[in-house]
């Protein structure tokens, strides 16, 4: 019986990896409007490719929490919002920046927690990102391939077979018809968010990140990874905290604990972290759809906060004064 259950078992692994393995390349909607984002964030950064300059890198906590020509007045640095959809994964997002961050450049990061402090679980998203573009399944452990092969949908296989050819144009909340020529997300005013949105934001649940990252290293391994690399280019990097909806869950010990630990939990690995976790926290009503996600109003308020946390943060490459002003 044993092995008969074996041999069983092997059997389907293999029809399984033969399954996924057919339909990987193929074009799938869920990555529309990601690569029609990057593909306007990209041309952008291509303008000023041999000039110093500022990139934000991050997901949508970026796109959403950030208004880039106040940045680019504040610090006389051409700016460009890389952040697109942190669910991309700790493996995808950094990559798909690196070729735009040269020397002398400014790169801030508002990583959102599970990003940054990636437990090499995938999610959902990366897993159909990876099905999509299966030449990053080469930088994956083989935790994170173990883990993705036992948790991928088999309606999301099934699509990657009957989806094919050209993608429509993204028309929804997200995509480049939803960003601006700096790369920030318009139209989230606080009057454009429905009833049914700020009902959902009120009744979101607080995150597990205190049991589910407390103690993780392989996201920051991996960041550290790039974090050396673009050292080594001449790069200036800092990590400060990401817009976030506050919630009564964090004031626990056990959250506390866990924000309080995290400047030290970047620095160990050699990159500033400006101020602290919870200097990015908002109240429910500052957000647009998401926990992460700020709206119109809030995002000048967020970004009124970094531009003062960067200009007292004595980086060294802002030892010059900066010109311009923050309105």
């Amino acid at each position: 019986f044993f092995i008969c259950a074996l041999l069983g078992l092997l059997v389907w692994l293999m029809l399984w990896l033969a399954l996924v393995a057919g339909q990987l390349g193929q074009a799938h909607p869920d990555n529309n409007w990601v690569k029609e984002a990057y593909a306007l964030k990209f041309g952008v950064a291509k303008q000023y490719l041999g000039q110093k300059k500022l990139l934000v890198v991050g997901g949508s906590a970026s796109m959403f929490g950030l208004r880039s020509p106040d940045l680019e007045r504040a610090f006389d640095l051409p700016t460009v919002n890389l952040g697109v959809n942190a669910g991309l994964g700790t493996y995808e997002v950094p990559a798909r920046v690196d070729k735009w961050i040269e020397p002398g450049d400014l790169v801030v990061m508002p990583l959102e927690y599970r990003l940054l402090l990636w437990d090499g679980v995938p999610s959902y998203v990366t897993l159909s990102w990876a099905l999509e573009h299966p030449e990053t399944l080469r930088t994956w452990s083989s935790k994170s391939l173990l883990r993705g092969l036992w948790s991928l949908p088999l309606k999301r296989v099934f699509e990657g077979y009957v989806r094919d050819g050209a993608m429509p144009p993204a028309l929804g909340p997200y995509g480049a018809h939803r960003l601006d020529q700096w790369g920030d997300q318009i139209r989230t005013a606080a009057t454009l968010r429905s009833d049914a949105q700020l009902q959902g934001l009120a009744a979101m649940p607080a995150e597990r990140y205190e049991e589910l990252y407390a103690d993780t290293s392989m996201g920051l391994e991996e960041w550290r990874y790039w974090w050396r690399r673009w050292q080594g280019r001449g790069a200036c990097l800092v990590v400060v905290p990401p817009p976030f909806m506050e919630s009564p869950a964090y004031e626990s010990p056990a959250f506390s604990a866990f924000f309080d630990a995290i400047p030290q939990r970047v620095t160990r690995r050699g990159v500033t972290y400006l101020g602290h976790p919870r200097d990015g926290f908002f109240p429910v009503e500052a957000m647009f759809d998401t926990n992460y996600h700020l709206t119109d109003e809030s995002r000048d308020i967020y970004t009124r906060r970094l531009i003062a946390s960067l200009r007292s943060g004595n980086l060294s490459c802002l030892s010059e004064t900066p010109r311009g002003d923050t309105r």
